[in-house]
């Protein structure tokens, strides 16, 4: 144990999750201490379960769960593709309402190195989001700004014209495409946490896909003393990969 991890512990004790654990846990010793035992466990088990909801190693290995059916891919190595599919959710908008990566951006980049490097004939984008003050966002044409602004020309890019609010529309409207254009191999592209929910869509449509992996999260690492600590990276890994498990439940 080094000053420096002790000094990060303590910090993230106080940041906003840290600092509600904290006192989930006093509660809770507070409420043994007077003899209030059916609260204190309440409160306890309370504590504990947030702790498991924002654990980056419990995030981890779930979403490892769910991207171990996915093979990594080198962009290099693959025989191109006709058509790259490349699911939304890989887009934001700034304070000015321009297009620009969000968290799940590295699906973006990665279609756009797979074009790059002579892997991609046609770039197919979709989503529909109803998350902006402005109204309703086009992640298919926030995709597109992005693809042009790193030198792909609109030539190479197709953008579904339909709604697509939920990963099954933008696969019946892949399959839609595949028929209309007659490809026959193609690539579609997505975190890799959620491939195989989409892969699975992919088959009931009858449309033949290789899966290509981004924003892989699933990765081991070394225990440091702040980890015991909730955080933001652990509640978005562990609330990202129950969606995906609840998603699968029900076939969306």
């Amino acid at each position: 144990m080094t000053l420096l991890s002790i000094q990060k512990t303590l910090a993230m004790l106080v940041m906003p999750a840290g600092l509600l654990w904290l006192l989930l846990l006093l509660a809770s010793l507070l409420s043994f201490r007077k003899w209030q035992k059916p609260l204190g466990t309440l409160l306890l088990a309370m504590a504990l379960l947030y702790a498991c909801a924002g654990n980056i190693h419990l995030g981890a290995a779930l979403m490892a769960r769910l991207e171990s059916s996915i093979p990594p891919m080198d962009p290099g190595r693959v025989d191109p593709f006709e058509a790259v599919f490349v699911l939304g959710g890989g887009t934001d908008e700034d304070p000015a309402g321009r297009a620009q990566l969000g968290l799940a951006g590295d699906r973006v980049y990665l279609a756009a190195r797979l074009w790059h490097l002579g892997k991609a004939r046609r770039l197919v984008t979709s989503g529909m989001g109803r998350d902006s003050l402005s109204g309703i966002r086009n992640g298919g044409e926030e995709t597109r700004a992005l693809w042009r602004g790193l030198g792909i020309p609109d030539s190479a890019i197709l953008v579904v014209k339909e709604p697509c609010w939920i990963t099954r529309d933008e696969i019946a409207a892949y399959r839609r495409l595949q028929e209309r254009h007659g490809w026959k191999r193609m690539a579609l592209v997505s975190s890799a946490s959620h491939l195989p929910r989409a892969l699975a869509l992919a088959r009931q449509a009858g449309l033949a896909v290789t899966p290509v992996g981004a924003n892989w999260r699933g990765r081991s690492r070394a225990f440091q003393l702040q980890d015991l600590v909730p955080q933001a990276d652990g509640f978005m890994d562990v609330q990202r990969a129950c969606w995906e498990f609840v998603g699968r439940w029900v076939g969306r």
